[in-house]
């Protein structure tokens, strides 16, 4: 008796295995997401590494952007937040700094800010002449039951308690659900805390290696700085500058941005000379950026590469 109930176990046991097997071979090939990370020290490394992988590996596909070679599920890892200057492209210094400038201003009309960086901006304005994508609003002048800002929120949150899970900003919000041309790409900015060292994970729907990340990583990395450095001074003197992260949903090169990605292949090795000044009194900085004065190292670099 006991060896007919093995037999029979030992049956429906294979027969599940087959069926287990059959399941797999009978699923369409390629249709597994794998995650990816693409790491390096600089932003050009970063912006470098992203264009081989997405020529690579990319899909074709038609967005209300246009056509274009797209990849899902990148992270992109910056080891050295303070080395983000993008320098492989003519002009990539100067669109960065004004960028920076109207994300201090943080203004969401696009003639009071985004648009004396590019006049793209003004392609995407609503009835009221706004955007939504000035990144710095929602980081400096967004204000939060309680606190000054969203940048408020996050260190008290670090501060009250290190381990703390909300050190969130939102970008993306509910409010933009609509018939937006300018609906952002950046979900949120996150910071936390692990063995003493301060990591930024930004969550992004949408990356155009071309226009966007190198720009876009370039800020966050900044906030992480700056974040760090208040920790640093007002509760954690022993902190660690940790990984800037981009972790997006869709990264692309468009058709019409196409050559200059392959023109940025074909260039020779980053400017690591060219380097932002590190922040060395983040209230004096922050003092800058909410009077619109130019008295830090910091503000004034960023005021003269941006003209």
């Amino acid at each position: 008796m006991n060896y007919f109930y093995a037999i029979l176990i030992f049956i429906i046991n294979l027969s599940v295995c087959i069926m287990s097997v059959s399941s797999e071979l009978n699923e369409p090939q390629n249709t597994k997401l794998d995650i990816v990370n693409i790491n390096d020290s600089s932003v050009d490394g970063l912006v470098k590494k992203a264009v081989l992988h997405i020529i690579n590996h990319g899909n074709k596909v038609k967005t209300r952007a246009g056509d274009a070679l797209q990849c899902y599920g990148v992270n992109y890892i910056l080891s050295n937040p303070r080395n983000r200057v993008h320098s492989l492209r003519e002009g990539a210094l100067k669109y960065l700094c004004n960028e920076f400038i109207a994300y201090f201003k943080g203004s969401l009309n696009a003639d009071d800010g985004l648009s004396k960086a590019s006049k793209f901006w003004t392609t995407l304005v609503d009835e009221n002449g706004n955007i939504n994508s000035n990144y710095g609003y929602y980081v400096f002048y967004e204000q939060v039951d309680s606190y000054e800002s969203q940048l408020d929120w996050v260190i008290k949150m670090l501060i009250k308690n290190p381990d703390s899970r909300r050190a969130i900003i939102n970008i993306n919000q509910n409010y933009h659900k609509s018939d937006t041309k300018d609906f952002p790409c950046t979900i949120a900015i996150m910071f936390y805390i692990k063995n003493n060292k301060l990591y930024c994970e930004v969550s992004s729907r949408s990356t155009d290696v071309i226009t966007g990340l190198p720009y876009d990583i370039g800020f966050f990395s900044f906030i992480h700085e700056l974040v760090y450095c208040i920790l640093k001074e007002e509760s954690y003197e022993n902190i660690i500058l940790g990984e800037t992260i981009m972790k997006t949903t869709f990264t692309q090169i468009y058709d019409k941005t196409f050559d200059k990605a392959v023109d940025i292949l074909k260039m020779g090795k980053p400017d690591i000379s060219c380097v932002m000044p590190v922040i060395s009194n983040y209230k004096s900085l922050l003092n800058d950026i909410y009077n619109g004065t130019n008295e830090t190292n910091f503000i004034q670099w960023v005021t003269q590469h941006a003209e």
